[in-house]
C-alpha cells in the first residue's frame, strides 16, 4: 500500500465539506479515507461541551494506523480525507508538514456568523452541548468565536506551507455556483471534472438531530471494526447499497428553525472583523460580504 496522501481538506466545520467529501468520492480516479474524518493530525478533540479537554486518541497511533483508513484505494488513485477539525487544531499544521511537507490542502469557510450557529445548532442537537440559548452557548463556550478566526488559523498553515499548496474555497460561492467551485476543486488535483457532474445529488442532511447518540455511535464502532479488521470494502458496499443515508433518515429528527437575533449577529459581526480582514490580505480576496 503506498504511503504518500495526495490531499487534505482542513475544514472549517460547517462549511460544506461533507458534501463536496461525497462528490469527490464519487469520482473515479479518488478515494476517500474511510471514515471521511480520520482526525489524525489534531492533539485535541474539538474544544466543547463534553469534549473539552480531551486528548485526541488518534493522535498517538503510528502512520499505519493512518494510512489503513485508505485500504480501500484501488490502483492509481489520488488519495485523501477531510477532517475539518485540522484547521483550529494549534498542533494540525505542523503535524502534517512533518508527514507530508508536499500535500495540497482545501480549505472551505463560510460567513463565521453564519458558521458559528450552525455550530451551535449541531452541537445542542447532538447533546455536545446542553440546551441552551445561542447567547449562552457564546457565553459559555469560546470554541464558536474561536473556530472562526480563519485567518489567525490559515496564518499558522502558512507559516508551514506555500500558499499555491491551500486552495481557498468559499462556501456561498460553492452554493451558488457549485460546478464553478468543484470544478477548481478537481483542476487543484490534477483531474478532469465529470462532464455530467450533478452537484445536487450530493446535498447531504447533517443539520438535523439526532434521535438517538447511542445509535450514531454504534454505527462508528461498526465502522471502525470493519477499517481494522480489513474490511473497507465491505464499508464502501454497504454505503453504495445507501445503508448510510438510510440510517441517517431514520435517525435525523424533526429541527425547529432558528434564526440569529439581529443584535447578536451584529456583536458578532464585529468580533469577526478584524480576522476577515486579516483573511483577506492572506489570500488577496474580497470577503466584503462578511462584514
Amino acid at each position: 500500500m503506498p504511503d504518500t496522501i495526495d490531499f487534505i481538506g482542513i475544514g472549517a466545520p460547517r462549511c460544506g465539506t461533507s458534501w463536496v467529501a461525497n462528490v469527490l468520492r464519487a469520482h473515479p480516479e479518488i478515494c476517500i479515507s474511510e471514515p471521511k474524518e480520520v482526525r489524525y493530525f489534531n492533539r485535541m478533540e474539538m474544544p466543547v461541551g463534553r469534549l473539552k479537554g480531551n486528548l485526541n486518541a488518534n493522535f498517538d497511533q503510528d502512520i499505519s494506523w493512518y494510512l489503513k483508513r485508505f485500504s480501500h484505494a484501488k490502483p492509481g488513485q489520488l488519495r485523501g480525507e477531510i477532517s475539518p477539525v485540522y484547521l483550529s487544531d494549534e498542533h494540525a499544521a505542523a503535524a502534517i508538514k512533518a508527514q507530508y511537507a508536499d500535500i495540497k490542502l482545501i480549505v472551505c469557510l463560510r460567513n463565521p456568523v453564519d458558521r458559528a450557529f450552525s455550530f451551535y445548532k449541531l452541537h445542542r442537537g447532538n447533546s455536545i452541548i446542553d440546551n441552551m440559548s445561542f447567547e449562552d452557548a457564546l457565553e459559555k463556550e469560546d470554541v464558536y468565536v474561536r473556530t472562526g478566526m480563519y485567518g489567525e488559523h490559515l496564518e499558522r498553515y502558512l507559516e508551514q506551507f506555500d500558499k499555491d499548496q491551500i486552495l481557498f474555497i468559499i462556501f456561498e460561492d460553492l452554493i451558488a455556483e457549485p460546478k464553478r467551485e468543484l470544478g477548481r476543486i478537481f483542476e487543484f488535483l490534477g483531474l478532469e471534472a465529470p462532464i455530467d457532474l450533478d452537484p445536487s445529488k450530493f446535498h447531504t442532511n447533517e443539520s438535523a438531530k439526532m434521535r438517538s447518540n447511542k445509535l450514531h455511535k454504534l454505527a462508528i464502532r461498526v465502522s471502525q471494526w470493519l477499517i481494522e479488521h480489513g474490511l473497507s470494502k465491505v464499508l464502501l458496499l454497504l454505503r453504495a447499497m445507501g445503508a448510510h443515508k438510510l440510517l441517517n433518515r431514520i435517525n435525523a429528527a424533526p429541527v425547529k428553525r432558528e434564526s440569529i437575533s439581529d443584535a447578536t449577529r451584529a456583536s458578532l459581526v464585529a468580533a469577526f472583523r478584524d480576522d476577515i480582514i486579516r483573511l483577506e490580505k492572506l489570500f488577496d480576496v474580497d470577503l466584503g460580504r462578511w462584514k
